[in-house]
């Protein structure tokens, strides 16, 4: 099996009152980024992405043949808007929870718009941008995995696929679920 670039936009809260594990596997930058536009079409990811607890993990990770080579913190790319309340930003690499910007009570507000994001309040009125011009991704190289392929995420090393061959389609796809490969696509590992 070949090992093939390609990018894993992961976006996750730690277990709690919320449960989140996403992961969404594609072969573009365009890819990620219209994953990630559907995922913050959402209130209640909105609300995940910069009010709940620790906030959330939100990476572009980086596979090039096989091996994670780089993870960017996409959260100092992103800007929330809501009409009628400050904008929602995060400050720097690893902030992980939104700051209310040019609000005389910062917390308040930033409760206000959590409460209403969760009550679907603020449906409709509501903007996040992502500046992906400025987020630095970097081209993937060799063969890019695609519709159909699987792929193995994390660190981990990846296993001698040697005694696969012959299986049928079916056998095949069990067997790599079971060794941690997941199919490119989108998956919620904690749905």
């Amino acid at each position: 099996m070949v090992l093939k670039s390609f990018y894993d936009l992961r976006f996750g809260v730690s277990p709690g009152g919320a449960r989140k594990d996403a992961h969404f596997i594609c072969g573009s930058v365009e890819e990620a980024m219209h994953a990630l536009d559907a995922e913050l079409e959402e209130s209640s990811n909105i609300w995940l992405l910069f009010g709940y607890g620790d906030g959330a993990d939100l990476a572009l990770d980086v596979y090039q043949q096989g091996e994670r080579v780089q993870s960017i913190d996409l959260h100092p790319f992103i800007t929330i808007r809501v009409d009628g309340y400050p904008d929602i930003v995060f400050h720097g690499p690893g902030k992980t929870t939104g700051s209310v910007v040019g609000a005389d009570d910062p917390e308040r507000v930033k409760k206000l718009l959590a409460d209403g994001m969760v009550a679907g309040d603020f449906d409709g009125r509501t903007e996040v941008t992502v500046d992906w011009d400025s987020v630095p991704v970097p081209p993937l190289i060799g063969e890019i995995a695609d519709i159909g392929d699987y792929v193995k995420l994390g660190d981990s090393p990846h296993d001698d696929l040697d005694d696969l061959v012959g299986l049928d389609e079916e056998e095949l796809e069990d067997e790599l679920i079971d060794r941690g490969w997941v199919e490119y696509g989108d998956h919620d590992f904690e749905a």
